[in-house]
C-alpha cells in the first residue's frame, strides 16, 4: 500500500505540554455521559469537534455540524489548533493493560493512504457497513472539510522491519505528543518524524502490502463516498479526498491484540437450558469443567458454554459437524471460528435465533469483560459462551477471500485516540 506523509494538525505544543484534557475516544463509543465528562475537562476537548449533543436520541441536527466546523475555524484562527509546516509520519506508542489484565506495548504509525477498492492486494473488509453512521460522518467531513480520525488498519511484516525503523527514527523526532486515556488506563506517546530517510524507507516496505481494515469500516466508506463527491464537484481525479488518514500496525507484532468478545443469550421465549444443552451434545463433545480450568486460546472450535449457575462445559465441535458446515456452504476458514459455529449451530439451528434478530441484537448481549459476562448471567441472561482470542493473521486470511465475519467477532484493544493528529484536506 502507497502511504504518504502529511502536515497534520495538531494541538499547539506551546499551549498544551500534555493531551490528556483534550484527546477523546473514538465517537462511536462514547455515550452522553461521557461527552459532558470530556468537555467538563476542557473547553477545547477534541470530542466538541466529533460528536453532537445526544440528549434528544439524535444527533443529526444540522447545528452540530456547522458548530463542528466553526469551532475548528476558531481554534484554528486562536492557534489552539496549528498546521505542522514539514510533511511528517506519527509514530504512536500506547501502553495499555488489556482485559486479561496483562501490561503490553502496540506500535503503529500514522500516514496517509490513497482510498483503494477492496480486494485481496489492497483493502481488506470483514464488516458489513450501515447507512445511517456514513450519512452521519459524511455530513461531518463535507460541512468541516476535517479528517479528525485514523482508520485503524493492520498490515503483515513478518520481521517487523518498519517497527524496527520507526523505533530508530525515535531520537529524530522533531516532537514527542503525550497524553492519556486515563479512563482506561492507556497511555499514548506520539513521535513526530519528519526524517526523510525514514519516511522514504517505511514507504518502500509498505509499497507492496494490502492492509486489513481491523476498527473503521464506516469511516473507510465515508471516505469513499466524499472522495467520488469531491471529483465530480471539482471535474478532477486528483484531488486531497483522495486520500485518508490511517493508523498502521503489524499484525505480527507482539503488541497488536485482539480480544475476544463473550456472548450471553437473553429474552428468548419458551427457552429451556436443558432442551438447548441437548441439542448442543448432539454437535458437540462436552466436558464439565472448573473455573479455573478455562483456557481461551487461539483455538477457535473448542470453547466454553455457562448457566447462570455457572457451571461451566468445554465444547468442541465433532468433526463430522465441521465437514456439515462446510458442506451448508459455510467456507472452511470460517467454519473453524467459535464465533461462526456459535452463531450457525447453536443460535440459529437449536435456539431458533434468525439473522435479523442478530443484527439487531433481539436475543443477544455482548460482552468485553469477563466480570460483565458473570454479571449479566447472575442478573437473568439465560446462559452464555466464552469466545477465543481471534488470530489476526487469521483475519487477514479470511478477508482475502472477502468473507465476512459475524458482527463483534473483534476486539483490538486499546481504541485510537481522537485529537493527537488531525488532518486538513488540502493538506
Amino acid at each position: 500500500m502507497k502511504i504518504l506523509p502529511f502536515c497534520g494538525t495538531i494541538y499547539n505544543p506551546a499551549k498544551f505540554e500534555n493531551l490528556t484534557d483534550i484527546i477523546a475516544p473514538p465517537y462511536d463509543v462514547i455515550t452522553p455521559a461521557e461527552r459532558r465528562f470530556f468537555i467538563n475537562r476542557s473547553p477545547v476537548n477534541v470530542v466538541q469537534l466529533i460528536l453532537g449533543d445526544q440528549k434528544n436520541g439524535d444527533y443529526f441536527e444540522e447545528s452540530f455540524y456547522t458548530d463542528a466546523a466553526r469551532l475548528f475555524n476558531q481554534w484554528y484562527h486562536d492557534e489552539i489548533l496549528i498546521r505542522l509546516e514539514q510533511p511528517a509520519i506519527f509514530y504512536l506508542h500506547q501502553f495499555f493493560r488489556g482485559p486479561d489484565g496483562v501490561k503490553h506495548l502496540r506500535k503503529g504509525f500514522i500516514a496517509l493512504m490513497p482510498i483503494m477498492p477492496y480486494g485481496p492486494d489492497t483493502v481488506l473488509a470483514h464488516e458489513r457497513t450501515h447507512k445511517g453512521p456514513i450519512l452521519d460522518r459524511l455530513h461531518l467531513v463535507e460541512t468541516t472539510k476535517m479528517n479528525f480520525s485514523q482508520i485503524f488498519f493492520t498490515y503483515q511484516d513478518k520481521e517487523n522491519r518498519i517497527n524496527q525503523l520507526l523505533d530508530e527514527a525515535i531520537g529524530k523526532a522533531i516532537l514527542k505528543i503525550d497524553g492519556a486515556d486515563d479512563a482506561n488506563g492507556i497511555e499514548n506517546v506520539c513521535y513526530v518524524i519528519q526524517d526523510d530517510e525514514t519516511i522514504r524507507d517505511v514507504a518502500r516496505l509498505m509499497d507492496d502490502k494490502p492492509v486489513f481494515i481491523a476498527d473503521g469500516h464506516h469511516r473507510y466508506e465515508t471516505l469513499r463516498q466524499y472522495r467520488d463527491m469531491e471529483r465530480k464537484i471539482q471535474g478532477l481525479d486528483e484531488i486531497d479526498a483522495n486520500y485518508v488518514m490511517g493508523y498502521f500496525s503489524c499484525a505480527f507484532d507482539v503488541g497488536l491484540k485482539v480480544y475476544p468478545t463473550h456472548r450471553t443469550i437473553h429474552d428468548i421465549p419458551n427457552f429451556s437450558y436443558r432442551t438447548m444443552r441437548e441439542g448442543i451434545w448432539k454437535y458437540f463433545d462436552c466436558t464439565e469443567v472448573d473455573p479455573e480450568d478455562v483456557q481461551l486460546t487461539h483455538s477457535s472450535r473448542v470453547f466454553y458454554m455457562s448457566d447462570p449457575e455457572g457451571i461451566i462445559w468445554r465444547l468442541e465441535l465433532k468433526e463430522e459437524y465441521f465437514r456439515v458446515l462446510q458442506k451448508s456452504g459455510v467456507d472452511p476458514l470460517l467454519a473453524g471460528m467459535d464465533v461462526v459455529i456459535l452463531e450457525e449451530l447453536i443460535f440459529k439451528q437449536i435456539l431458533g435465533i434468525t439473522e435479523e434478530d442478530l443484527q439487531n441484537r433481539t436475543y443477544v448481549n455482548y460482552h468485553h469483560e469477563k466480570s460483565e459476562f458473570w454479571s449479566a448471567l447472575q442478573k437473568g441472561d439465560q446462559a452464555g459462551w466464552l469466545m477465543n482470542y481471534p488470530d489476526p493473521n487469521l483475519l487477514f486470511d479470511i478477508a482475502k477471500k472477502g468473507l465476512m465475519l459475524p458482527q463483534k467477532s473483534t476486539y483490538f484493544f486499546p481504541k485510537l485516540p481522537t485529537g493527537v493528529v488531525m488532518r486538513r484536506f488540502e493538506d
